[in-house]
């Protein structure tokens, strides 16, 4: 699974905070790789003295880079639209079988992603 920004950010607030680790540890123990990538964790991370729930959660992660700009920007073309950070998780998405884990299903409907919301 590939985590997009509405994860880390959810992470902020307790509520959603008990929501993600209860996901994250389900996934542990069925064995499966966790990831996001860098500019995903870009959007969210502003103080890590501050968003610690998000910084052990970053360091147990595969932190993928930014992938094919062109095939990014055809994404967004092809979509009508122009967030390239959610266009780059879809298409790192559909290369690895992964599904996006989200807080807006309906960017990912719009880009094709495979993905589950919560």
């Amino acid at each position: 699974m590939i985590f997009d920004a509405g994860v880390f950010i959810a992470l902020d607030t307790r509520s959603k905070r008990r929501v993600v680790a209860a996901i994250v540890e389900q996934m542990r123990i069925d064995g499966k790789v966790i990831r996001t990538t860098s500019p995903v964790l870009a959007q969210a991370w502003r103080d890590p003295t501050r968003q610690v729930a998000m910084a052990r959660l970053v360091k147990t992660l595969d932190v993928l880079p930014f992938g094919d700009s062109k095939a990014v920007g055809i994404r967004c073309a092809d979509t009508g639209t122009s967030d390239v950070v959610d266009a780059d998780l879809t298409i790192w998405a559909e290369v690895l079988g992964d599904t996006v884990l989200t807080t807006d299903p309906r960017d990912m409907t719009k880009l094709g992603a495979p993905h589950v919301s919560f």
